[in-house]
């Protein structure tokens, strides 16, 4: 992704703002499709959007100030790209979040179903010390 300028064009601020949705739109939809292989490539290409904003001559508030500088309509339409990638982003997190817990979920009932979660041969529980559950427990 290619930082911009500080005297970028209202083409070369659309194009700027158009790859960094598109690149946070296709982690939301590889997170949505739950599509493993995909991820990497959309967490790379997010990676850079973000890196791109952040990277911008005066930061994420220089380019604001940037798009505020055309006229109205061409001002809302960059504005709605970057809404656009804002909420998306947000989404993103939410998603992953999700998806992080539904792991965690998946590995507690994983390890629930293992032969050492139930009562042993002897007819004691595991991680019982004494009659009395370790901390493990």
């Amino acid at each position: 992704m290619v930082i911009p300028h500080p005297s970028m064009s209202f083409d070369d601020l659309l194009e700027f703002l158009k790859g960094i949705a598109n690149a946070i739109e296709g982690l939301r939809k590889a997170l949505e499709a739950n599509d493993m292989d995909r991820l990497p490539e959309s967490l790379d290409s997010t990676n850079q959007a973000l890196d791109a904003i952040q990277n911008y001559p005066g930061g994420a508030d220089k380019l604001k100030q940037d798009i505020h500088q055309f006229e109205s309509a061409q001002t809302k339409q960059l504005l709605a790209l970057l809404d656009e990638a804002s909420v998306n982003h947000q989404i993103n997190g939410d998603l992953i979040r999700l998806a992080m817990q539904r792991s965690s979920a998946m590995q507690s009932f994983i390890a629930q179903q293992a032969p050492s979660a139930t009562y042993g041969s002897d007819g004691g529980v595991p991680g019982s010390v004494g009659g009395v559950l370790s901390r493990k427990v």
